[in-house]
């Protein structure tokens, strides 16, 4: 895989906000290759953790990263696709 991917904190604080996490983690996908594929995981489920599949070369991941700054993302491969 490749280097540690991770969040940035918020520019008012040290904090990820739910909506600039969601944006950090799309955009941190698309840079490293990965496609976002669908929404992230309702945040009613789990406050605390960013959750979306990404796919790349054809091979799918769950990707989840704590909503923490500095938190890297955990690629968890899909055993149908790989």
């Amino acid at each position: 895989m490749e280097n540690t991917i991770t969040l940035q904190a918020d520019p008012r604080g040290n904090y990820v906000t739910w909506a600039n996490g969601k944006r950090q983690v799309r955009s941190l996908l698309k840079a490293h290759g990965y496609k976002a594929v669908g929404t992230f995981r309702m945040r009613k489920e789990n406050k605390n953790e960013f959750s979306i599949i990404a796919h790349k070369e054809g091979k799918a991941y769950r990707v989840t990263a704590a909503r923490k700054p500095d938190a890297p993302l955990v690629f968890t491969p899909n055993p149908l696709t790989h």
